[in-house]
């Protein structure tokens, strides 16, 4: 048989067993890609595969093969809740942590958490940042946070970060599978991509795909011998999540809308010199409000500050950090100082949590176009006046407390929730 149809041999054979596999599968087109060296792949609305690399397959290991990537999809990992920021080869290695102690595998040996000194029972994203910090450590250096495109509008989408790769995330890569291939097929424009990124290379985020996917598995009653701990996993990443991506460019995009003006000195992108074209005055300034009343340490600050910069970076002049609990500490330090020094980053307070003192606060200083306020969300509702011009946008990064505020707050401002 041809290597195509060993797969959807073994697809077929899912019908009775395994519906909700069969189901995975036949929501994504199979395609030949004999450009690329790793046997499988997903993404993209695709389930990719090398001819020759499955040949060299046994029929056992390329049931397990299949198996994997039909729970990676329904883990929504191609297509969702990638953390910005990761180098490539890590976001495959985050995944094979939480499907391997869940799902014992016999012809595969996906990464195990143990295999870094990483706890069992974590979420994607965090194992996903831990390795990534392993990485980052061991280079010495953080991951490259990207180019700001100079013809980029307020609004539109902002690229995930570019990285670089480190001695460390050789060994990242070799305990993965898969990803010692290259790829320059038809569905990677531009040539071929390194060997770190074969893998993933299909990997971005897509809300169609990943809606598809939630409906799928909210409707699924038949799991077929998906273990129940696999079967939790699966239903909690279909859960509905305001996704704090969507989120940020939102906001981005709201407080650099106030300062587009209009102007016939530049045409319209979309219909020429008949309407009048937008010039914006990039003199933003954004405030950035840590709760320091829990445990806020450099490596959480870290992710933070590199997610704020990946979408803030272009249009925004000014981007300061305010540290509260019960009340502000101190005065605000500016966001290139406090990533400076974010080893040295001393926390004030550690008191009780209370709202109002960042909103009084930008309401003292109306000079802020933009308010983050980055907390764990267990504090009452601040009284916010009617006439505060500046725009709030409060992130939390506890989903319990994310879940009993989310409608309270959302009368004050944009809300998301950020577990990292």
């Amino acid at each position: 048989m041809t290597a195509r149809e060993r797969i959807q041999q073994e697809a077929e054979q899912w019908f009775l067993t395994e519906p909700v596999l069969f189901a995975v599968y036949c929501s994504h087109r199979l395609a030949m890609n004999a450009n690329m060296l790793c046997p499988l792949r997903t993404g993209k609305g695709h389930v990719e595969y090398n001819p020759t690399a499955i040949d060299a397959l046994q029929d056992n290991q390329l049931k397990d093969l299949l198996k994997v990537e039909m729970i990676r999809i329904l883990l929504q990992h191609p297509y969702a809740r990638q953390p910005l920021g990761c180098l490539p080869m890590i976001l495959q290695t985050a995944s094979d942590m939480v499907i391997s102690p869940a799902y014992k595998f016999l012809w595969i040996d996906l990464a195990k958490p143990e295999d870094f000194g990483l706890p069992k029972g974590q979420y994607y994203e965090w194992y996903a940042n831990r390795l990534n910090d392993m990485a980052v450590h061991h280079d010495g250096d953080a991951p490259s946070e990207g180019n700001s495109d100079t013809n980029e509008q307020p609004g539109e989408d902002i690229s995930a970060p570019s990285v670089g790769q480190s001695d460390q995330s050789q060994d990242l890569q070799s305990a993965s599978l898969g990803t010692d291939d290259e790829d320059s097929g038809e569905n990677d424009k531009g040539g071929g991509v390194s060997k770190e990124t074969d893998y993933t290379s299909l990997w971005e985020e897509d809300q169609f795909q990943a809606r598809q996917i939630t409906d799928l598995v909210q409707s699924t009653t038949q799991w077929g011998s998906l273990p129940g701990d696999m079967v939790e996993l699966i239903k909690k990443a279909a859960e509905g999540k305001i996704d704090y991506r969507g989120a940020l460019r939102t906001f981005r995009s709201s407080i650099l809308s106030q300062k587009r003006r209009l102007t016939r000195m530049r045409p319209s992108r979309r219909f020429g010199f008949e309407q009048m074209g937008s010039h914006y005055d990039f003199t933003t300034r954004l405030l950035i409000a840590i709760d320091t009343s829990g445990s806020v340490g450099s490596e959480e600050l870290g992710r933070y500050f590199r997610i704020i910069t990946t979408f803030f970076k272009y249009g925004i002049q000014e981007i300061d950090v305010l540290m509260f609990d019960h009340e502000v500490q101190g005065e605000p330090i500016t966001f290139t100082e406090a990533k400076k020094n974010i080893q040295e980053f001393k926390v004030r307070g550690r008191g009780g949590t209370n709202f109002q003192a960042p909103v009084n606060y930008v309401k003292e200083h109306p000079n802020y176009d933009g308010l983050i306020i980055i907390t764990d969300g267990c504090a009452p509702m601040p009284e916010v006046p009617p006439f505060l011009r500046t725009k709030l946008l409060w992130v939390i990064d506890n989903e319990q407390s994310y879940k009993q505020r989310y409608e309270s707050l959302r009368k004050t401002g944009r809300v998301c929730l950020m577990e990292l």
